[in-house]
């Protein structure tokens, strides 16, 4: 799970919270869900699958709230991690709300996401991917398993399990196929060129690096980049 360089909201976002909309009128408005779907390049604020597009009837897209909307309790995790002052302002505020998938695996019963923590409040045990400083909230390791990133709060490996269930066997099979993809262009590239050099490598990495920005699952093409390639890239198969 990548870092989420938020961007302005648009003017409708504005024009509703300045008239006190509640959060089903933003809801509902095309131009809210776009902007969210833009600034997040088009994946999941959570488990980095692509989104299909906004505009499409069934694009099954869900705005989250880091901090949940129906939040009784206020700490300063909570304003930490959504940007508000209260829970009122936290439900229409701008930085606590995500982008999500629809939260299904394809048989439809092995929840994540936003679907699978539902109204749980992860704000002393998290940290929300708009608002964090470090490039990754979550890392990847070579078998596709999501781990929490450096600087988290130490209930964070609990919300990457089981709140946000971003282990689920799809999912690491999906960033575990990722990463064996480039491993096997890199071994590729190693047999051309008999080996390769300090250079070549960085080059890989910075290929991956750009990719990242906007790939499905970028998380595991940053573990091949800053994780593989920094030890030599000796390997080649998962």
């Amino acid at each position: 799970m990548r870092r989420i360089h938020a961007a302005a909201p648009p003017p409708s976002h504005s024009t509703r919270r300045a008239a006190k909309a509640e959060f089903d009128e933003l809801s509902s408005d095309p131009a809210i869900r776009r902007a969210l779907w833009d600034e997040q390049s088009g994946r999941c604020a959570y488990c980095e699958r692509t989104l299909r597009d906004p505009a499409r009837p069934d694009h099954q897209t869900r705005i989250e709230h880091f901090h949940p909307q129906s939040g009784r309790v206020w700490t300063a995790d909570c304003s930490l991690c959504s940007g508000a002052i209260d829970n009122h302002d936290a439900s229409t505020r701008w930085t606590n709300l995500l982008l999500c998938c629809d939260g299904h695996q394809v048989a439809g019963s092995d929840f994540t996401c936003d679907k699978s923590k539902a109204a749980t409040d992860i704000c002393a045990d998290f940290r929300n991917p708009k608002l964090w400083t470090h490039e990754q909230v979550v890392v990847v390791d070579r078998g596709g398993r999501a781990l929490p990133g450096t600087g988290l709060p130490t209930g964070a490996e609990a919300v990457v399990d089981v709140v946000l269930n971003l282990n689920a066997r799809h999912l690491v099979a999906a960033r575990k196929a990722v990463i064996a993809a480039q491993l096997r262009e890199l071994g590729r590239m190693r047999a051309i060129n008999g080996g390769l050099t300090v250079k070549q490598r960085a080059k890989f990495a910075a290929r991956l690096r750009a990719e990242a920005e906007t790939a499905e699952f970028a998380s595991a093409l940053l573990t091949v980049a800053d994780v593989l390639l920094r030890k030599g890239g000796s390997h080649t198969q998962t």
